[in-house]
């Protein structure tokens, strides 16, 4: 009995020195996932460099890099909320209430969307929390208008985001927004004793500000402004009140046309080759290049104006926060894509936003805002000093 005592406890002893030295049994890998149902390549799908062709730094990650690819069942019952960076009404809120009403229907799952509106500064107040609050999981988005990458390029102190690093889903740009007057508003443009023509803005720094900005400044028209609404349906509604007298916008100024408070005086126009051409849904409204006539702008007054149509061409955005997965954003930009070739979808967008606009998906929405950042510091100075010149900012 002795001799079996030693043995089992020097049989212990040599498994316990044993089990020390053995390295642990890794944890079993965890079975992937079904792949992804197949779906016709998009650009979202490209890669990101050539072959052959030097890989770029590494960015700053801002979320942890994705471990494993979602799958197309990653939205099933599950809700997504959309920041609109504006008041009730307008462009801004019908494009978001339109995506939010058609997208889910190409997602995988189909996701309820809720549109929650933010608006503050031009859209500034609902993208700075946008970008220090949305988890980049992709059931949080942006829906927000040029004005927000507007208030980027002019390097505005209250901006606390880098609209380069949006993850963006898709794009509605307009053709170029209208500029209209109450008709008994009219004679007093031109006439410098009269009580000023009210300008109702948010900001005074819109893509439609700058004819009256610079019709102000170059032909001399008698315009005040007024700051502060909230988006373009609290304007519209001034406007019928008669406590505002002109206003930019595209659908809301045709309604109040054909209504006969509005007449459409002067419209951006499109830009392309250098040229501003007319609308042909505006064909009888002229440019306000032709409107100046005989007079030129200086060449830094020329780079001032083009700088701020910019960003017109990333007039309603729908974005992701920076670092939402690649897999998620495929799922979405090819569900953007799919609405975008709806017929139902742009007949609503004909109807409550603008009978012509541009759509850009992902990847070329994202090269839309890197192009209206990428002006000479130049141009939004000369902004700014007219601005303060006329009263719209101090």
């Amino acid at each position: 009995m002795k001799k079996l005592a030693f043995s089992l406890s020097s049989l212990t002893v040599a498994l316990a020195v044993l089990l020390s030295c053995t390295p642990p049994t890794p944890a079993p890998a965890v079975a992937s996932p079904p792949a992804p149902v197949a779906t016709p390549k998009t650009e979202a799908t490209k890669p990101a460099t050539q072959p052959g062709t030097p890989a770029p730094a590494p960015a700053k990650p801002t979320a942890k890099p994705e471990s494993r690819p979602v799958g197309t069942d990653y939205f099933q019952g599950k809700s997504i909320e959309m920041l609109a960076a504006t008041a009730a009404g307008g462009g801004t809120d019908s494009t978001a209430r339109a995506v939010a009403a058609y997208l889910p229907r190409y997602i995988p799952g189909n996701p309820r969307i809720l549109v929650r509106n933010q608006p503050g500064a031009g859209g500034v107040v609902a993208t700075n929390s946008f970008f220090e609050r949305a988890k980049p999981d992709g059931l949080t988005w942006l829906h927000g208008s040029s004005s927000v990458i507007a208030n980027q390029q002019r390097g505005r102190e209250i901006v606390k985001y880098d609209m380069k690093k949006i993850a963006a889903i898709g794009n509605i740009g307009e053709a170029g927004p209208v500029v209209g007057i109450r008709k008994d508003a009219l004679r007093r443009l031109t006439d410098p004793r009269a009580a000023p023509v009210i300008v109702g803005t948010r900001t005074g720094e819109e893509t439609w500000t700058m004819p009256p900005l610079y019709g102000r400044e170059f032909l001399g028209w008698n315009v005040r402004w007024v700051t502060g609404f909230g988006g373009t349906g609290e304007i519209d509604l001034a406007f019928r009140r008669g406590e505002v007298d002109m206003f930019g916008d595209s659908q809301n100024l045709k309604n109040l046309a054909e209504e006969g408070l509005a007449e459409i005086i002067v419209q951006i126009g499109r830009y392309h080759d250098g040229k501003f051409s007319r609308r042909p849904d505006f064909a009888n409204v002229p440019t306000f290049f032709e409107l100046l006539g005989d007079v030129k702008l200086p060449p830094l007054a020329m780079d001032g104006y083009i700088a701020a149509l910019a960003p017109q061409a990333v007039f309603k955005f729908t974005a992701a926060p920076p670092g939402t997965p690649d897999s998620v954003m495929q799922i979405l930009r090819e569900a953007y894509g799919k609405m975008a070739a709806d017929p139902k979808f742009n007949d609503l967008l004909k109807k409550t936003f603008a009978e012509m606009y541009d759509i850009s998906i992902g990847k070329d929405t994202e090269k839309l805002i890197a192009d209206a950042l990428s002006v000479s510091p130049e141009s939004p100075a000369y902004l700014d000093n007219l601005l303060r010149k006329h009263g719209v900012m101090k």
